[in-house]
């Protein structure tokens, strides 16, 4: 099971290559699940989400977090995608002009240079190491002419061994030595709502994430800005991710866990830039912006409801099934 979801690249790399994202389908024009076609849906929604900030007076940025393949696609141990036919890569040619122009910050061809000089992403997992993500914030505040907060590259890291999202994938897990920087120094987070709480409560394993909310501030931040972040994982609620770097940075960052924009919630809080991330393997799925955060964390809270109920039943019934089993 584990060789149709994980690819043994070289060097120790792994890939995710299928699971519910069907990542290799991705790396197709034609056809799989991110044709051409359902890239200009892409490419219209981050035009009409620049448009629309541009009469709020808003500042916009998209930042796609690209795969691992698109960026360590030479470590392949055998043909896998053509990495030049990243989702990434070809949404930015379909842009009339320079997609620039329309908020889009390139990650891929800087990430490129970069690749072999030092680990952008950890080599067991899918996500970006320190590193990696310390690059991609660079490139966000140059596009938004931010001044980033040049102590992130000094803060303290913590290493350790652990068994990270494709290692854990394995019998026995593979495990990793993995340095850890918390972001955070200046910035507090001041809210959470119950939907962060959850994600951050290790029952449900990250399973209930959409609708996530939390704020910092930071009144000592380089930037008298207030950012309002939609994200995922690449961004998350916590402070080793780009939402505490940015907490960083501002003196108000708002982010929520959703790949559309609540645009009551924008209007409600008035930011002066809006920032849309979203990691490539997601993007099978173009966003509508017809989400509303406050709908989202309801029913979010049924589903958590729901799993703690099933979990509470399977523990009662394993508890009377071994009595019963000690009894016999």
């Amino acid at each position: 099971m584990t060789q149709l979801i994980v690819h043994e690249g070289l060097d120790g790399w792994l890939f995710l290559t299928g699971g519910t994202n069907f990542v290799t389908t991705l790396y197709e024009r034609e056809g799989g699940h991110l044709p051409d076609s359902n890239l200009c849906r892409w490419r219209d929604a981050i035009v009409k989400r620049r448009r629309r900030c541009d009469a709020l007076g808003v500042a916009y940025a998209h930042l796609v977090a690209p795969e691992k393949l698109t960026i360590y696609g030479h470590k392949q141990a055998s043909p896998l995608v053509d990495a030049d036919l990243a989702p990434a890569i070809r949404l930015k040619a379909l842009f009339e002009g320079e997609a620039s122009d329309f908020g889009w910050v390139d990650l891929v061809s800087p990430m490129r240079v970069r690749r072999d000089e030092i680990d952008l992403y950890w080599r067991t997992d899918t996500h970006w190491t320190p590193e990696g993500c310390l690059l991609a914030y660079e490139l966000l505040c140059e596009a938004l002419n931010l001044t980033p907060n040049a102590e992130l590259a000094t803060r303290p890291a913590h290493a350790q061994k652990k068994v990270m999202d494709l290692g854990g994938k394995f019998d026995p897990p593979l495990w990793e030595e993995v340095r850890e920087v918390y972001w955070l120094s200046d910035a507090r987070r001041v809210y959470a709502n119950r939907i962060a709480h959850i994600l951050e409560t290790p029952l449900h394993g990250g399973a209930i994430h959409v609708g996530a909310h939390v704020i910092f501030r930071n009144e000592k931040a380089p930037n008298d800005k207030k950012i309002l972040l939609f994200g995922d994982s690449f961004s998350a609620v916590g402070a080793d991710r780009l939402t505490a770097q940015l907490a960083e940075t501002a003196r108000e960052l708002i982010f929520v866990w959703s790949a559309n924009v609540d645009w009551r919630l924008v209007e409600r809080v008035k930011p002066d830039i809006l920032i849309t991330e979203i990691a490539e393997r997601y993007m099978a799925l173009a966003p509508n912006d017809r989400f509303r955060l406050r709908l989202a964390e309801a029913a979010q809270l049924v589903k958590a409801r729901r799993r703690e109920a099933a979990a509470w039943w399977r523990e009662t019934w394993a508890a009377r099934a071994q009595r019963a089993k000690k009894g016999a």
